[in-house]
């Protein structure tokens, strides 16, 4: 099993505390970008795209 890869990774989950901090991300990315609620669907499917690739090139790397 390569070292990079957490349990999470191996099961497909998040810890409690990842889900909550990408929670705090989300709504935090709202904020700063002016999201209306009415947009929050779109803004979300982008924000969990941008999270996985972020994501994916720290385990390539």
């Amino acid at each position: 099993m390569d070292v990079r890869r957490s349990k999470h990774d191996t099961l497909g989950r998040l810890s409690v505390f990842e889900l909550d901090a990408l929670r705090e991300a989300f709504k935090r990315s709202v904020r700063e970008n002016n999201v209306t609620e009415i947009r929050w669907a779109e803004h979300a499917e982008l924000f969990v795209k941008r999270a996985i690739g972020k994501k994916s090139r720290v385990l390539r790397a």
